[in-house]
């Protein structure tokens, strides 16, 4: 097909577009007397100007393409701020111009009709906000979303994937990606909806490796979870052309959001709706232009919400936004990754801040406040606050039964010297451990003796990791394991 032919034909789908709109903005007057067809044509309006725009602005100036791959690493009801935050980034990447087929989700998919959701069919990031679910795409859902389909999907290999949809990130050397994880993580591992955890060291890998491939012209990469900043730290390096951010340094928690009892928060939810550092850049590419806004200036954005910002500092209730990777990068503007938003595209409820005094609670415990809440709200001698208490105590219990392990475990393997090499937490610039194959070991072999280490557990890899940094081999866990959690 020669130029002009596809120029014509661009000109005629322009115009075609053109005449569609003013059609439907003629008919929306004659029935705006009616709220309900009003807010089906609005609809109908704003989808297609999102198409058209995905048209036109999914190429980047350089000609290019964007792609995102959005990753809430979790499921459950008491998750729903994962899946909430995920659905919210989609919304602004399609708002901005991306396609869908340029875009590739990652979600449990097991929230929007949850029997506890009392929106159906609807989340929102934040309380009284607007639907962030509706047209997400469902490309790795349920049992398909696991590491190894997320290893696949970056570095573009469908024969890699088990399921799914098949949608992958076919990059190339002029190309820009985003990759955006939410969820629960420990020192060097985040959680995946389904299967095994995410190591650092394999990210890492999987990162060298589509650069090593040559198909990407940059990346920038967003990661929300405790102790996220050990992801990167001493591994990431800054010489592939990757710039990344994460929620946390490498020793400290991360901290849920519009949470049950916030000022503002509707009764009707039981569950925090999103996390401070997910809420805090989104909410920026919400009210800002994506167009003028560089990486360094939202970087300071969040970094100052989600610490100095935040009515809980001094209550240890905030975290330190750290960036890794290649920092020349930072002055880049979020359009070359996002897409180029309209100047107004946002609605009110989309851009308002943080309440004055926001509830936060650590990811970690994010769980216990649902169960708390929904026991405290349920009628006296109700089944729903049988089931609640009872939630509420197996969890704890849970928790002691796997902090007695650990520190069993560490005390018949280290003796009096187990608190002091257990919790040594390394110079910045230093990987968590030096034999990662040796971590992955020790971890299968607790699970094996003593149950899942679960959420909760994870918090304990540092001291997985700082066991193998001082010598202790699989043989040596499996006598303390047996002798502790028999």
């Amino acid at each position: 097909m020669t130029s002009s032919s596809t120029n014509g034909q661009e000109r005629r789908r322009s115009v075609l577009f053109i005449v569609l709109l003013s059609c439907l903005v003629i008919q929306n007057c004659c029935l705006r007397s009616t709220s309900a067809d009003y807010a089906s044509q609005q609809k109908v309006l704003q989808r297609l100007i999102a198409n058209q725009r995905a048209a036109t602005v999914s190429k980047a100036s350089n000609g290019g393409t964007r792609w995102a791959v959005l990753v809430a690493g979790s499921s459950g009801w008491i998750n729903y701020r994962h899946q909430a935050n995920v659905c919210h980034a989609y919304q602004i990447l399609k708002k901005a111009g991306l396609k869908d087929e340029n875009i590739v989700v990652f979600m449990y998919d097991d929230i929007a009709f949850n029997e506890n959701n009392p929106k159906p069919g609807v989340i929102i990031n934040k309380p009284n906000g607007s639907d962030v679910y509706e047209g997400v795409p469902k490309d790795y859902t349920g049992v398909n979303a696991t590491a190894d389909n997320l290893y696949a999907v970056i570095l573009g290999n469908k024969t890699a994937l088990t399921g799914g949809s098949g949608k992958v990130v076919n990059s190339g050397p002029e190309d820009y990606i985003f990759i955006y994880y939410t969820d629960h993580g420990g020192p060097g591992v985040v959680e995946m909806a389904s299967g095994d955890p995410i190591y650092a060291n394999d990210l890492v890998d999987v990162l060298k490796k589509k650069y090593a491939a040559n198909s990407y012209k940059s990346m920038l990469f967003y990661l929300e979870a405790c102790e996220s900043g050990s992801m990167f730290d001493g591994l990431l390096p800054d010489n592939i052309n990757i710039y990344a951010t994460t929620s946390t340094n490498p020793k400290e928690l991360g901290w849920a959001t519009y949470c049950p009892g916030d000022v503002g928060t509707s009764h009707e939810y039981d569950v925090c709706l999103g996390d401070v550092f997910s809420v805090s850049w989104m909410e920026d590419c919400d009210k800002e232009d994506l167009r003028k806004e560089t990486l360094e200036q939202q970087y300071e954005v969040v970094r100052k919400r989600t610490g100095e910002d935040n009515s809980t500092v001094g209550s240890g209730r905030t975290s330190h936004v750290i960036h890794y990777g290649d920092m020349s990068l930072s002055d880049q503007v979020l359009s070359t990754y996002m897409g180029d938003n309209p100047t107004t595209h946002a609605s009110i409820d989309e851009v308002e801040s943080f309440p004055s005094s926001p509830v936060v609670v650590s990811q970690r415990d994010a769980d216990l406040l649902h169960f708390w809440h929904k026991f405290d709200r349920s009628p006296t001698g109700s089944k729903e606050k049988l089931e609640a208490r009872e939630h509420l105590l197996a969890e704890i219990s849970h928790r002691k039964q796997v902090d007695h392990n650990v520190n069993r475990i560490g005390k018949l393997i280290l003796g009096n010297e187990n608190e002091k090499v257990l919790k040594r937490v390394r110079l910045s610039g230093q990987p968590l451990v030096d034999d990662w194959n040796c971590l992955k070991k020790l971890v299968r072999t607790y699970e094996r003796y003593c149950g899942s280490l679960s959420t909760y557990g994870i918090k304990y890899m540092r001291d997985f990791a700082n066991m193998c940094n001082a010598g202790v081999n699989e043989f040596q866990l499996v006598v303390a394991a047996i002798h502790s959690c028999s």
